[in-house]
C-alpha cells in the first residue's frame, strides 16, 4: 500500500517531514562542499558531498552499490531477502523498504536516506513524494537493456561522489565479458532466446531486452529483433514459429506451461528441442537481476551449458 492511500497515511509522512526527515538530508549530504548535478531520466538533482545513506528501489541499482562497495541502508526487496543475497552472492545488512512496484515511503522516510535511486517505468509518479525525502536519481531498470544498465553504474558511482571508481568497476567487467566472450567458437550463428515460463503462456525476451543484449554484446544472435524487450502472453504457435536454435526457459517453482509443452509434437520440433539445445535456468538471475555480475553470470552460464566450457 502506497503512503498516500489513506489520510492516516499522508498525516504520518507529513509528521515525519515536519519532525525534520527531509531537513536531516543536507546535514548527511554535506560532507564536503563538493556539488555536482546529476543528469536522470527526469532531469537533473544537484547532490552535495557524498552521500552515505543510501535507498534503492530496484535490483540493479543494489548491484551497482555494491561494484563501488556501498552498502544501501533501504532495499525494496519485494519482502524477499533471500533475493538480495542471490543477487550479490552475500549478506547484507539492510532494511527492507517494500516492494519494488509500491515502495513503503514511510519506510523510507524513516531512514532518514540522503540519496535515493528510483525507476523511470515504477517510480516516476512518485519522483516528487521521493525528492521531498532526499536528493532522488531515476534511472531505467526495469526496461534497461545491457547498455543502460553499465551506464547507470557510472552515473550511481558519479551520484555517490565516487564516478572514477564506477567508471574502475566497468572497465574491470568488460575485461572479464571479453575474456568470456573469447570462448566462443568462431562462426556461431546460432539464434538464441530467452523466455520465462508462466503457468498459462511465455514471455519471450528481444534483443531489447536485458538478456537479449547480453546475447548480443556476447556476439550472439538473439533469435527475436524487436524494440519491444518482452512478448509477454505468448503460446506454443509463437514460440514455434520463433524457431530457435538454443532455448533458454526461466523457471519459478512450480508448474508451467514449459512442463505441459514437453509432450507437445510441435514443440518437439522446435530446432532447439530437436538438438538438445533446451536449458533451464535460473528466473532470478536471467530475468528479474539485472547488473555487471549478472551479465557476467549470464555469460558463464551460457558457456557452460552451451558449450561445455568453464
Amino acid at each position: 500500500m502506497s503512503v498516500f492511500d489513506t489520510p492516516l497515511s499522508r498525516r504520518q509522512f507529513g509528521l515525519l517531514l515536519s519532525a525534520g526527515v527531509a531537513a536531516a538530508v543536507p546535514g548527511t549530504v554535506l560532507a564536503d562542499n563538493d556539488k555536482r548535478t546529476i543528469k536522470h531520466e527526469l532531469g537533473t538533482t544537484e547532490i552535495s558531498g557524498k552521500p552515505q545513506r543510501v535507498v534503492a528501489l530496484e535490483f540493479s541499482f543494489v548491484q551497482a552499490l555494491n561494484a563501488v562497495d556501498v552498502v544501501p541502508v533501504g532495499i525494496t526487496d519485494d519482502n524477499q531477502p533471500k533475493r538480495i543475497e542471490q543477487l550479490l552472492g552475500k549478506k547484507i545488512d539492510y532494511s527492507s523498504v517494500g516492494t519494488r512496484l509500491e515502495p513503503n515511503l514511510e519506510l523510507v522516510a524513516a531512514l532518514t536516506p540522503d540519496l535515493i535511486i528510483a525507476d523511470e517505468l515504477r517510480h516516476s509518479a512518485i519522483y516528487e513524494q521521493l525528492s521531498a525525502i532526499a536528493p532522488t536519481i531515476v534511472l531505467n531498470s526495469w526496461e534497461g537493456n545491457y547498455e543502460t544498465i553499465k551506464s547507470s553504474v557510472v552515473t550511481i558511482a558519479d551520484a555517490l561522489g565516487e564516478k572514477a571508481k564506477g567508471e574502475q568497476a566497468l572497465a574491470a567487467h568488460e575485461a572479464v565479458i571479453a575474456g568470456l566472450v573469447a570462448k566462443i567458437p568462431a562462426g556461431e550463428k546460432r539464434r538464441f532466446l530467452l523466455a520465462v515460463a508462466n503457468p498459462d503462456s511465455m514471455s519471450l525476451h528481444s534483443s531489447s531486452s536485458f538478456t537479449g543484449s547480453v546475447f548480443k554484446a556476447m556476439g550472439l544472435t538473439p533469435a527475436i529483433d524487436s524494440s519491444d524487450a518482452v512478448e509477454s502472453g505468448a503460446g506454443i504457435e509463437r514460440l514455434v514459429a520463433v524457431n530457435p536454435d538454443v532455448f533458454l526457459v526461466a523457471t519459478d517453482t512450480g508448474a508451467t506451461v514449459f512442463d505441459q509443452w514437453k509432450s507437445n509434437a510441435a514443440f518437439n520440433n522446435i530446432a532447439a528441442v530437436k538438438a538438445g539445445m533446451v536449458f533451464q535456468v535460473d528466473r532470478n538471475q536471467f530475468s528479474r537481476f539485472r547488473g555487471l555480475t549478472t551479465a557476467e553470470m549470464i555469460a558463464r552460464e551460457i558457456l557452460a551449458k552451451v558449450y561445455q566450457a568453464g
